[in-house]
């Protein structure tokens, strides 16, 4: 039987921030141009990435997004780079 409550994402209030989920501390490294997340700090724990699987640009109207899915030791996360805010969102996890 399905337990909303359950539910991994009925933590990210997508309709607020805009539609993105929520913001999120991100340590990264930034060498040659490129921008490389290191690890993220959400409620209170802080998630050591292992490996980025794909990254990915998109404009959505005047906003410069970059996308990230990465692998942690809880499971894959999608984060979002709003490149003229400079503010980290996490989306959505993908999968454990």
């Amino acid at each position: 039987m399905f337990n909303q409550e359950a539910r991994w994402d009925r933590d990210l209030p997508c309709e607020e921030n805009g539609g993105y989920g929520p913001v999120i501390s991100v340590t990264c490294l930034m060498e040659r141009g490129k921008i490389t997340p290191q690890s993220f700090f959400w409620k209170n724990r802080t998630f050591s990435i292992q490996k980025i699987h794909f990254t990915w640009a998109k404009k959505q109207g005047r906003e410069d997004l970059v996308f990230y899915s990465v692998l942690t030791a809880a499971g894959t996360y999608e984060l979002a780079l709003r490149k003229n805010s400079f503010l980290w969102h996490l989306m959505r996890l993908s999968g454990p």
